[in-house]
């Protein structure tokens, strides 16, 4: 598999640290899998093939098969390229769409009100010793209810 990836980098003219800067892989990850030292493994072989879907997975895994991908079987991709975009923003006709009217919304002026008594514990017999609130720069404040 190293000589088509080899093969590949000089069809598209890349070195080896440009292709572990495009797949986003360690450099000497890519030096390597081309020098034999070490076989690509399965996240190398996802982000190449991600990277660069003109690659024919088939051919670069069994080695069966084009480089390339050929017209209909090329693989769909999330994002539209450049000259894509490009196309399908000028074929759109132009629309003029009325300003939308801002309606005013009156909300309800907020009530004061007094705040609830506290609640009492409802358990007999037991009270309330201390309250501690632990801070995440390590300190803490104790609160001791007052008799």
């Amino acid at each position: 598999m190293n000589s088509r990836i080899k093969r590949f980098m000089e069809y598209k003219g890349l070195t080896s640290s440009e292709l572990a800067d495009s797949i986003g892989v360690q450099r000497s990850n890519v030096t390597h899998v081309l020098h034999g030292r070490n076989n690509p493994s399965f996240p190398f072989i996802s982000k190449l093939l991600e990277a660069y879907p003109e690659i024919d997975a088939k051919w670069l895994i069994m080695g069966e098969g084009e480089m390339l991908v050929t017209g209909t079987k090329q693989a769909a991709t999330l994002f539209p390229r450049e000259e894509e975009k490009t196309k399908t923003v000028a074929a759109e006709p132009e629309r003029l769409e009325e300003p939308l009217q801002s309606e005013k919304t009156v909300l309800p002026k907020p009530t004061m009100e007094a705040a609830p008594p506290p609640v009492e514990p409802t358990v007999i017999g037991k009270e309330v010793e201390r309250i501690v609130v632990f801070y995440t720069d390590q300190t803490f404040k104790q609160y001791t209810p007052l008799k």
